[in-house]
């Protein structure tokens, strides 16, 4: 007996299997500083918790609709009218196990086998998983802007094929921490028009961004209304990762089909959870500007520690909570017998020798990089940077 074809050909997340060598190495009781981590370090504010206890309590326990309970979509459709002035019927949204449900149900609903999906490099690592188990063809786009890794119009354009049948773009991005302004997302916007192709705009980290102007979203573009995929939720913003609530929201006929594969697989998110998600979007908020305040100045720490390592540009994360230098410069050598070639063999090298855990680069789609996270204690970060210096030091 074998498995399938699809199952053989996906590989596991890098940073699920970085979490399971960490629980390993610190069972051996070995000293390791992990900056894996891709969900805040911060607690689920009082109030969602308290919502999700009177939700056990009052009997809240029974299946909900396939597409999410009427409050909690209704409370969505209040969110996303008030955050960005847009209007989205209830049946144009699914609510979904997670955000990361919500961009695998998305991308399904809308390619067939051999349908080609555009993904702007540095890529989220479940992307490319995805869009293979829809039996699409990746094809990514390689930024010439290392500076900014952001991808432009012109090369969008130039990568849209007969067979192109959707654009995923995720800004704020994971790993690079990139931030697409209102300018550079109209350019796109224009491509994305006059090719009729779908985009789905993963904006998970909406809440998480530090440039001046703020965060710009694919819903503030009206003419690309039916085209777009937006997915979002409360795991990064209100600190609910465990939760798993995500949401979907799309043309109706999009949303409808999405609706019928969940029914299908999930039957509906948690209905615990569910009631834990109104109350974070219609509860208070102050702890957004308090988390946000924390992340800033990590952000900053990070940045200037990383810089100041010779031979180590990074950009400035202008949203999310990752840090994305470029670590090519030690490439070719070697310590103490262990060669240096790329991202994994980098990673692993700090790991092993100096205690520190950071993701791969190729996890993303670009191998000259390593991604950090800065979504834990300041205390902490400046461990993992000091064992990062020393060891990139020690190469010479």
């Amino acid at each position: 007996m074998s498995l399938s074809q699809r199952m053989m050909r996906m590989s596991e997340s890098q940073t699920v299997a970085l979490n399971s060598t960490l629980a390993r190495l610190r069972r051996e009781g070995k000293d390791v500083v992990a900056l894996g981590a891709g969900e805040p370090d911060f607690d689920t504010p009082g109030h969602i918790k308290e919502a999700g206890i009177a939700a056990i309590e009052q009997g809240y326990t029974k299946y909900t609709p396939a597409e999410g309970s009427v409050e909690l979509r209704e409370a969505i459709s209040q969110w996303l009218l008030e955050e960005y002035k847009v209007q989205y019927k209830t049946q144009e949204i699914v609510v979904t196990c997670g955000a990361k449900y919500a961009v695998f149900q998305a991308v399904l609903a809308v390619c067939d086998p051999g349908d080609e999906v555009l993904l702007p490099k540095p890529y989220w690592v479940s992307y490319p998983e995805m869009i293979q188990l829809a039996d699409a063809v990746m094809r990514p786009i390689d930024p010439a802007d290392r500076n900014h890794l952001k991808i432009t119009p012109e090369e969008l354009e130039r990568a849209i094929t007969p067979k192109t049948r959707l654009l995923i773009l995720n800004s704020p991005s994971n790993p690079s921490g990139a931030v697409y302004s209102p300018e550079e997302l109209a350019g796109l916007v224009r491509v994305i028009q006059k090719s009729g192709i779908y985009v789905l705009a993963d904006e998970i980290y909406d809440k998480i961004v530090f440039t001046r102007e703020g965060f710009a979203s694919m819903t503030q573009f009206p003419e690309i209304r039916d085209q777009l995929l937006l997915v979002n939720g409360v795991s990064k913003s209100y600190a609910m990762t465990g939760w798993r609530i995500g949401y979907l929201a799309a043309p109706e006929a999009i949303a409808q089909a999405v609706k019928k594969y969940q029914g299908h697989t999930t039957s509906n998110p948690t209905s615990i959870s569910q009631k834990a998600a109104v109350a974070a979007m219609t509860g208070p908020k102050d702890f957004i500007a308090d988390m946000h305040k924390a992340f800033l100045a990590r952000r900053d720490y990070v940045h200037r520690r990383l810089t100041t390592i010779p031979h180590l540009p990074c950009l400035l994360p202008e949203g999310a909570f990752y840090a994305f230098p470029d670590v090519s410069f030690y490439y070719g050598r070697e310590k103490n017998g262990q060669r240096i070639s790329d991202s994994t063999s980098l990673c692993q090298y700090l790991l092993e020798t100096h205690g520190v855990a950071i993701v791969p680069g190729i996890a993303f789609g670009m191998d000259t990089h390593v991604r950090l996270s800065f979504a834990t204690s300041m205390a902490e970060l400046e461990r993992a940077l000091d064992r990062i210096e020393q060891g990139l030091s020690s190469l010479g």
